[in-house]
């Protein structure tokens, strides 16, 4: 295949800088000093992640003691119902959270608050972003329900009450495959080996719903045997868990169903092996992410958009962070696909502020403009880290940040070197008198500025990598 052939490069020999207007302050002690400890606990386990997390596995754990406690007639087949009912119900939630239109409509509501809404409402609703602790709350559950299940089920075939082996050979794989995709989406290991852990999970996730469906058909079948037609959970339609099988199995597939195919021309940024921008000939909205991929079936990868104020189209973003853009900036593709509905990100609740301090590195500039440029009624400072920036990025970028903020603080690390954002945020912070902070930079720089600045009780956002 040709290599598609590149936008004309602008000229870049201006290089001219954005006045700083923040001194290099130390990050001053807000509040009492705490201790390390103190401060880090806070901060770990008492997020909104961990606190929807935790609020989950206090509502699966009511419900097993409601149904372990409670009187029945048979010893164990309202039991097994209620159980795959547990097991495919967390299931569906954890599908459910991940579903674009959910999304969408999730963050829509929160930056519908007006602007008169008390500023700790509205700092408490930008944290929606953190909506992963109910995916991995309701995948952990279902795998502790299947165990519950598969221990019940392997007690009845040892004691001759279930006959058929395939209801244990089917159960095993289910465990097996769900242990399996919650031990590779640890931060550890999905971090240095994204493409195992994402092939697993979707491969995985079909696979475990094919063989739940044939579960379901043994489980019902054998039930029949052991208590007569008349028992509950002998008829497959009516086990509740079918019809939240099939819910699952819908919005699996719904993503798909807008599977199609985006119209690339890219324009090379910088020099070397950096970054380039790919302009998209469809339809973008505001503050959009989009998936896409050059190989559906293997990987994708998300970059948030920069919407064109002239007619449809847009553009986005990659730069140099692995193979997959290191190929994509060398050889880039004249088609990639994309599927589903592009979703909202945690910068598009910058808007629910009247002033914000963005901080960003390299290229996550793009992300940042694409949000920037579509909230007028919000005031953004920026802070941005490159190396060369406008020789890497180009004038139109560099002029899109200037009509943002004619102010903007750019940091040039090839001749600056790398200064203490943490510090230099929070004096933009201060002397802008912002309501927050939002920072769209690598993991290590986000998670530092997020915590440094939470702890000292300064409203920071910033991505939290739970996909």
């Amino acid at each position: 295949m040709e290599p598609t052939p590149f936008a004309k490069t602008r000229d870049n020999k201006d290089t001219e800088s954005f006045p700083s207007s923040s001194n290099h302050l130390a990050l001053p002690q807000l509040l009492p000093p705490r201790g390390r400890f103190r401060r880090y606990f806070a901060y770990r386990f008492f997020g909104v992640y961990q606190r929807l997390f935790l609020a989950v596995l206090l509502i699966n754990v009511f419900y097993a003691h409601h149904i372990v406690t409670m009187k029945r007639r048979s010893k164990y087949s309202p039991l097994l119902v209620d159980i795959t009912t547990a097991v495919s119900a967390n299931m569906l939630v954890a599908i459910l959270i991940r579903q674009d239109y959910i999304l969408n409509s999730l963050f829509w509501l929160c930056w519908s608050a007006p602007p008169t809404t008390p500023l700790w409402i509205r700092i408490s609703l930008a944290r929606v972003y953190e909506f992963g602790g109910l995916h991995s709350s309701t995948t952990l559950c279902s795998a502790l329900w299947f165990c519950f299940l598969f221990a019940i089920l392997t007690v009845e075939f040892m004691t001759f009450r279930i006959a058929d082996p395939l209801i244990i050979l089917c159960a095993f794989f289910i465990l097996a495959i769900l242990w399996l995709m919650i031990i590779t989406a640890c931060p550890l290991f999905r971090s240095r080996k994204h493409n195992v852990f994402e092939n697993i999970h979707r491969y995985g996730g079909w696979t475990i719903l094919g063989l739940f469906w044939i579960l379901l058909h043994l489980f019902t079948r054998a039930l029949t045997h052991q208590a007569g037609p008349q028992s509950p959970g002998a008829v497959l339609t009516e086990l509740p868990a079918f019809w939240l099988l099939l819910a699952c199995c819908f919005h699996v597939v719904l993503p798909w169903v807008r599977f199609r195919r985006l119209w690339i021309q890219p324009e090379r940024l910088g020099v070397g092996v950096h970054a380039v921008r790919l302009h998209l000939n469809e339809k973008i909205e505001n503050c959009v992410v989009y998936r896409i991929s050059d190989s559906p079936l293997t990987e994708w990868h998300s970059f948030a958009c920069i919407p064109n104020h002239y007619g449809e189209g847009g553009s986005l973003i990659v730069s140099n962070a692995g193979d997959w853009t290191r190929r994509t900036i060398n050889r880039p593709e004249k088609v990639y696909y994309t599927r589903g509905i592009p979703t909202v990100g945690v910068l598009c609740m910058a808007q629910i502020f009247r002033k914000v301090v963005i901080v960003t590195t390299g290229s996550g500039i793009g992300p940042c403009l694409g949000a920037m440029m579509n909230i007028p009624s919000t005031k953004c400072r920026v802070l941005w880290s490159a190396s060369s920036p406008k020789r890497t990025f180009g004038n139109e970028i560099w002029d899109k940040v200037q009509d943002v903020d004619s102010q903007a603080v750019v940091i040039d690390t090839h001749i600056q070197g790398h200064k203490d954002l943490v510090a230099m945020a929070y004096a933009l912070y201060t002397e802008e008198e912002a309501e927050a902070i939002f920072c769209v930079s690598n993991k290590k720089l986000t998670r530092s500025m997020v915590y440094e600045l939470e702890s000292r009780g300064i409203p920071t956002f910033g991505p939290i990598w739970d996909s």
